[in-house]
């Protein structure tokens, strides 16, 4: 995900501010946009991280970090889940994060980021779940503008809205 959002493919120690779900909170000084281009043997990024936030969904006991990724007039909200939210009522607080994607983020898609670490049995019954909503499995492909990127860490799972 570092690659197609942040261009930090030969960064890797480095970390992203934006990417890593277990790092909180986020700096108070945000990292500033790349000023890498593709002459330094970088490619820009084909979406931009537009914003970010932590959900927090208190009657269900979940809380997650998304982020917006734009280009031009498309918008993609993703959200991370990861083992964390196994157990939880994440009926309400999917709901309320399809309004936000619909509503005031103006997204066309969201996309689902499941952690490769939950239990098999555990996250099988969750994609089905997601499924049953009206989401498929998906790849980045789209928002790294057809570059096929495999994530070791993420499952995605997307969803027009």
């Amino acid at each position: 995900m570092r690659s197609v959002f942040q261009v930090e493919g030969n960064m890797a120690s480095n970390g992203s501010s934006l990417m890593d779900v277990y790092n909180t909170p986020p700096a108070d000084y945000p990292t500033p946009p790349s000023s890498f281009s593709s002459t330094d043997g970088f490619v820009k990024p084909a979406f931009g991280v537009s914003g970010w936030l932590e959900f927090w969904d208190y009657a269900g006991g979940a809380s997650f970090r998304a982020f917006v990724a734009e280009d031009g007039e498309e918008r993609s909200l993703f959200a991370f889940f990861d083992a964390g939210l196994m157990g939880r009522d994440l009926k309400k607080a999917l709901i309320a994060f399809i309004d936000l994607a619909e509503g005031p983020f103006e997204c066309s898609q969201v996309v689902i980021c499941l952690d490769r670490m939950i239990p098999e049995d555990e996250v099988k019954s969750l994609m089905r779940s997601f499924q049953w909503v009206g989401f498929e499995l998906s790849t980045l492909d789209h928002w790294a503008k057809d570059v096929d990127v495999t994530s070791d860490r993420w499952l995605f799972m997307a969803m027009e809205v």
